[in-house]
């Protein structure tokens, strides 16, 4: 499962969380050569706003790891990919069944064939849409607390220089 860390800047109305994610290290992960050709947005500066469920109950200012669950990617995935196919071969089979005439000049098996990739790209669609309204990262540990940062600052303070009037003899 993926996992991002990163910090929490606001709350929704339903509880969700607004996450603030900033990569550790510029590029792409596993292909450092490909991200120097192709990739400019992944750079040290670039950040990526996220909603995510806290069930961890962290606020705001805290930094939390943030985890993506892999089989709802790959489900939503199958959506997207796997109904235009299905449409597609349904289309097909369709077309066999069906008996050769035409409508307005066109082949019946044409329009079979024709109609169903565009039929399986939109029920991908809404397939996607359904399955995924829901399914949102998940805060699943905090890191440090704002609190932590805060002290770990307070604490990082160095004492004032004490300046002292010297003589100096001309």
């Amino acid at each position: 499962m993926p996992e991002y860390e990163g910090f929490i800047a606001s709350f929704k109305e339903d509880g969700r969380a607004e996450v603030i994610v900033r990569p550790e290290a510029s590029g792409i992960v596993g292909a450092p050569e490909a991200s120097k050709k192709v990739c400019h947005c992944a750079s040290s500066s670039s950040q990526v706003s996220m909603e995510a469920l806290n069930p961890v109950q962290a606020a705001v200012g805290d930094r939390v790891a943030v985890r993506v669950d892999a089989s709802l990617l790959l489900r939503n995935a199958g959506a997207l990919i796997g109904m235009p196919f299905l449409a597609l071969g349904l289309g097909w089979a369709v077309s066999f069944l069906v008996p050769a005439s035409e409508v307005h000049g066109v082949p019946v098996k044409f329009l079979c064939l024709f109609c169903s990739l565009p039929l399986g790209i939109a029920a991908g669609v809404l397939l996607y849409r359904h399955w995924s309204r829901n399914n949102l990262p998940s805060i699943s540990r905090i890191i440090r607390t704002r609190q932590e940062m805060a002290s770990s600052f307070e604490n990082a303070r160095e004492p004032v220089p004490q300046f002292t009037n010297t003589p100096t003899n001309p």
